[in-house]
């Protein structure tokens, strides 16, 4: 045996014959690494976001919270790496937005959940907006029926869901729908026979399989499910006919979401019930004030002056809680991954003329060039940088949920004031 081991074994024997004392001075250190070591469980979320918002009802290091987009990324385009997908995969609780938000996730999520790791949507339980890829939303009226009556918010967006879904819903559904319907079976009965029966009956099977996989899906899952069930909200695909996707820019639809999560949190990730409820109700008395808060700056404008022409369909949830009328976009989409067309810029600024807009809303992950063709087509008009998909980085004052809300809300108030 070599000196050096002798040395160690004697070094050993004399730890382990210690003294009471000594053994009560190193019992301590190796119970608080334990505790310094015990691992919380990670919860990935895909936006900068929702994690934010995770990470208040998970609070006090209950979880380990972590955004898989960058700051400054854009949900609608972002892909996903191989690492992302091991991320995920690893995760004890996967957050997404849904509505098709995360265009280039879908089928990764969809891997994901199938593979055992529990998934969290966040829209799948609000009431969400519709959207008209036509007329885009309408938030004239119905907007300000919420911004009067905030307490009464959940049934204003029942009878605006309702007013939506029957005049957008049973106006698209019904006339565009009973219309689309009525003529799609005219067409069906005109050319549908015609081509049935000159092209043969596998042409109307498959178009009868399709007609109900694309025309009944979409009707009754876009319409139905937005109307009855939004469960099913979310990986119905890539146009977001379920609803528009951007929740978040109303706190108080988002303050209602936060109790399923909580759940999810105690029954799936395991945190300790009593810690989240406390963290829960803390959060959601935060989410309250900055909701009064924004109601009472956007209270400063007059009404004439709440107008909103953004770069793409964003601002549908903050338009409806706060009062305001989104009057045009550049990209008349709900995903920035659209494209907008001379023609659209053309009649956009004939809008923004008529309706002496003093300012314009550009987005801090998107390209500036459309937007400032436009300003300048205008003339006198400002361009004004929000943040959407994204949180800012540090310092910016809108690197939590929180502060995102208020300084899109100051910025858009001093642009119209």
């Amino acid at each position: 045996m070599g000196v050096g081991a002798a040395v160690a074994i004697l070094a050993l024997v004399a730890a382990a014959c210690g003294s009471d004392e000594t053994d009560s001075d190193t019992a301590a250190p190796a119970e608080a690494a334990v505790e310094v070591t015990a691992e919380v469980p990670t919860i990935l979320a895909t936006t900068g976001i929702w994690a934010d918002v995770v990470a208040n009802v998970a609070c006090g290091g209950l979880a380990e919270v972590e955004a898989l987009i960058p700051v400054g990324g854009d949900p609608h385009g972002y892909e996903p790496s191989l690492q992302d997908r091991a991320r995920m995969d690893s995760a004890a609780l996967v957050v997404v937005n849904g509505l098709g938000l995360e265009e280039g996730l879908v089928d990764t999520l969809e891997a994901v959940a199938e593979a055992g790791t529990p998934v969290f949507e966040f829209a799948a339980g609000m009431d969400v907006l519709p959207f008209s890829m036509e007329g885009g939303h309408g938030h004239g009226e119905e907007a300000h029926d919420d911004h009067d009556d905030h307490e009464d918010e959940g049934h204003d967006h029942d009878d605006e869901g309702h007013d939506d879904h029957e005049d957008e819903g049973h106006d698209d559904h019904e006339d565009e729908g009973h219309d689309d319907h009525e003529e799609e079976a005219h067409d069906h009965d005109d050319e549908g026979h015609d081509d049935h029966e000159d092209e043969g009956h596998d042409d109307h099977e498959e178009e009868a399989h399709d007609h109900d996989d694309e025309g009944h899906d979409d009707h009754e899952d876009e319409g139905h499910d937005d109307h009855d069930d939004h469960d099913d909200h979310g990986h119905e695909g890539h146009d977001h006919s379920g609803g528009d996707p951007h929740v978040w820019l109303d706190p108080h639809r988002v303050s209602e979401a936060l109790p399923a999560l909580a759940s999810v949190l105690t029954a799936d990730v395991g945190l300790d019930p009593g810690a989240v409820e406390e963290c829960l109700s803390s959060y959601q008395a935060e989410l309250a004030a900055v909701d009064a808060d924004i109601a009472a700056h956007v209270g400063e404008l007059p009404a004439g002056s709440r107008k909103l022409v953004t770069n793409h369909d964003a601002f549908g949830y903050y338009a409806a809680r706060y009062g305001f009328e989104v009057i045009g976009t550049v990209i008349p989409s709900p995903s920035s991954m659209a494209q907008t067309s001379p023609a659209v810029l053309e009649e956009l600024a004939a809008t923004i003329e008529h309706e002496g807009i003093k300012a314009i809303f550009a987005e801090t992950q998107h390209s500036l060039d459309d937007i400032e063709a436009l300003a300048a087509r205008v003339g006198d008009v400002e361009v004004v940088t929000l943040y959407t998909g994204s949180l800012g980085p540090p310092g910016s004052g809108a690197d939590t949920y929180i502060g995102y809300l208020h300084t899109n809300t100051d910025l858009i108030v001093d642009a119209l004031g």
